[in-house]
């Protein structure tokens, strides 16, 4: 996997935040590698962009020597079915962070968390349901969150 110049940018003008900022690098086949930095350093978004639903917002991402990056939109729903028959018929255990909804709904279960801890849970929910949840999650304050355990 290689990455050229890979940038993502969430909002525009001076309320950008700016998650990688031109990410040069490659990832031998066959290779374990860890990414590690403090909170808001991009080591979530890297992963999103290098592999997952999330598209660079400038560079690219080759893998095997074949351009990926604007393949990742459908390349989610294909990669969510692997997932998914990953669990199903190889008994394997997945955690995916997400903000999406309907890739949520791949999952056995969805964990809410707020204020780093279980805020609430739904078991084989519609992108619809899970949205819905997110939504009142976040309208509330935190001091009125209900923690399950």
């Amino acid at each position: 996997m290689e990455l050229r110049g890979v940038q993502r940018r969430y909002g525009r003008g001076g309320n950008a935040v700016h998650a990688l900022r031109g990410i040069d690098l490659a990832l031998p086949h066959g290779s374990f590698t860890a990414v590690m930095g403090p909170s808001g350093s991009g080591k979530s978004t890297f992963p999103q962009c290098a592999a997952g639903p999330d598209r660079p917002t400038a560079g690219s991402v080759t893998l095997g020597g074949t351009e990926i990056t604007g393949m990742l939109p459908a390349g989610t729903a294909e990669v969510l079915g692997l997932l998914r028959h990953a669990v199903d018929a190889l008994g394997a255990t997945v955690v995916r962070v997400t903000h999406d909804p309907v890739a949520a709904s791949y999952a056995d279960r969805v964990l809410f968390l707020a204020d780093g801890s279980v805020a609430d849970r739904l078991t084989r929910a519609p992108a619809h349901e899970i949205a819905d949840r997110m939504t009142r999650l976040t309208a509330r304050t935190p001091a009125g969150l209900a923690v399950v355990r």
